[in-house]
């Protein structure tokens, strides 16, 4: 297995186990920024974590646990049949934070997969969590492995570069997770609805929830 670099933004007694981690040590609590310390909690909406037009290849709605209201996004271009990550036109591409927030979690380090193949010890991959202290924990999963440009504790605002759409953890192909939750950690959390800003969907300008098919891009 991959090893595993994990910084979170958690109380010790969390199991490193939850988050993969391979060393077998607890994980490191750093504390926070001055700056992260006089964060204010937010209270606004959602902006798509991406820019350009994307497409939603699926929504977890439903599911009863995290992922009850997370969806995955692709790029809108044509998704090829290959064995090489960077043929898919969503590798690489750039994720930014949906809202501002302190950087909670980060984890790097995890090998990609070759399309059509699953990791199934590493269910997030390469992921970011950005607690926006409001009750509310944003996670974006499945990252290339050392693209990430954020680090634990740092004060980050809305459409800031976290870093590139990649193909790790429990993922066929390049794609971006994405779910709001109520919990810093993933398998004690619910899924939040995801209280969107105005955002382009099929060619008008809604707030609506996003399903399976749309084209969507951030409102300018």
């Amino acid at each position: 297995m991959a090893h595993v670099k994990l910084h979170a933004f958690l109380a010790l007694s969390i199991a490193a186990t939850s988050f993969g981690c391979s060393n077998g040590k607890g994980p490191v609590a750093p504390p926070p920024t001055a700056n992260a310390q006089q964060f204010a909690p937010y209270q606004g909406g959602y902006r798509l974590p991406v820019d350009g037009e994307w497409k939603v290849a699926r929504t977890h709605y439903g599911a009863k646990n995290d992922q009850a209201y997370a969806v995955d996004l692709i790029a809108a271009a044509d998704t090829p049949r290959s064995k090489r990550n960077a043929d898919y036109p969503t590798y690489g591409q750039a994720i930014v934070a949906d809202g501002p927030g302190v950087i909670a979690t980060v984890v790097d380090g995890v090998a990609e997969n070759e399309p059509g193949q699953v990791n199934n010890y590493e269910m997030h991959g390469n992921f970011v969590v950005i607690d926006h202290r409001n009750g509310e924990y944003s996670l974006f999963a499945h990252f290339i492995p050392g693209t990430i440009r954020v680090r634990v504790g740092e004060v980050v605002g809305m459409g800031q570069l976290l870093g590139q759409c990649g193909n790790s953890g429990h993922s066929t192909m390049a794609h971006l997770h994405w779910q709001v939750m109520n919990n810093l950690a993933a398998h004690r959390a619910a899924g939040v609805p995801i209280r969107l800003l105005p955002y382009n969907k099929n060619g008008s300008l809604t707030a609506e929830p996003l399903q399976k098919g749309d084209r969507v891009s951030p409102a300018k």
